[in-house]
């Protein structure tokens, strides 16, 4: 079991500030002890348009000076648009990250299991069979790059451990594996130790962050009498503080001997006492987050 950083991290999404170059990414992985790094297969960090066969072998050259591996390659390929065109031009984006993950010397290439979002205009099950069937098409196209999926439950059609399975199954195809991702359990009431056990020897990559449940805010309703609604909120913190069942994962794929990586990542949008963060609070998320899950492995 290994340990490794997402660079969505540095993207410059979720702090003030621009991002970090992917080389950049990759010197403070070195310095904080991770082993790995996970690529963003999109701006501003590592688009398939923006690295050709020989930009990627100097980037994984670069990688391998200081010890650290590209193991997974997180693509951000939405095989659910209701429009046929557009699920064309997906393939097409497909076809170009397994490309980048082959050049890059990744195995691995995550799709999102039932796309990146549920789509307004078209029925929720014909949005799950777009995505199974085009992931048919795919398996042989990453079997010719000696790349293989990585079906990553998210916000679309396929949201839950069921529906994961189902979805495997109905693609048919052992070469297509699974990346969890336990924060997402979390926040759906799922047990990231109990799915792991379930999904087994097919789990090949996971990511890792933490959260509190913050106090909702709510909303009012326009109606006779109060009405309420209230919005239910997470908040990013260090690794240890939150909800996040990271230590049981860590063991459930310890027990079904699990050789991957455990992805750190600071994805989504937080605060830092109602001001938007700096790059030294991801710092400091990212700092503590390496020893912190060293000490974890070194305890499963």
């Amino acid at each position: 079991m290994k340990i490794a950083l997402h660079s969505i991290t540095y993207a410059g999404f979720f702090y003030e500030g621009g991002p970090l170059t992917l080389d950049q990414v990759i010197d403070k992985a070195a310095e904080c002890g991770y082993e790995g790094v996970e690529v963003m297969a999109k701006r501003p960090i590592a688009s398939p348009f923006d690295i050709d066969t020989d930009r990627a072998k100097v980037i994984r050259d670069y990688a391998a000076v200081r010890n650290i591996t590209l193991p997974f390659v997180a693509g951000y390929i939405d095989l659910s648009k209701p429009n046929a065109s557009d699920r064309e031009k997906e393939l097409v984006f497909a076809r170009e990250t397994m490309r980048l993950a082959r050049d890059l010397g990744s195995p691995y290439v995550r799709v999102y299991a039932g796309g990146e979002k549920v789509h307004e205009g078209a029925p929720i099950v014909d949005q799950w069979w777009w995505c199974v069937g085009h992931l048919k098409e795919l398996v042989p196209v990453a079997r010719d790059f000696g790349v293989q999926i990585a079906l990553e439950v998210h916000t679309g059609s396929a949201q839950n451990a069921d529906a994961l399975l189902d979805m495997l199954d109905q693609i048919g195809s052992e070469e297509v594996k699974v990346c969890l991702d336990p924060p997402l359990l979390a926040i759906r009431g799922e047990s990231a130790y109990e799915w792991a056990k379930r999904v087994g020897a097919r789990i090949v990559h996971a990511h890792v962050m933490d959260f509190q449940w913050a106090s909702p805010m709510v909303e009012y309703d326009s109606v006779p009498g109060l009405g309420v609604r209230k919005i239910e909120r997470v908040m990013p913190c260090p690794l240890g503080e939150g909800v996040v069942e990271i230590e049981p994962f860590m063991q459930a794929c310890k027990e079904f001997g699990y050789q991957g990586h455990f992805a750190f990542e600071v994805c989504t949008p937080f605060h830092r006492n109602h001001r938007r963060p700096t790059i030294q609070d991801v710092h400091r998320l990212v700092e503590q987050a390496a020893p912190y899950l060293r000490g974890l492995r070194d305890r499963a």
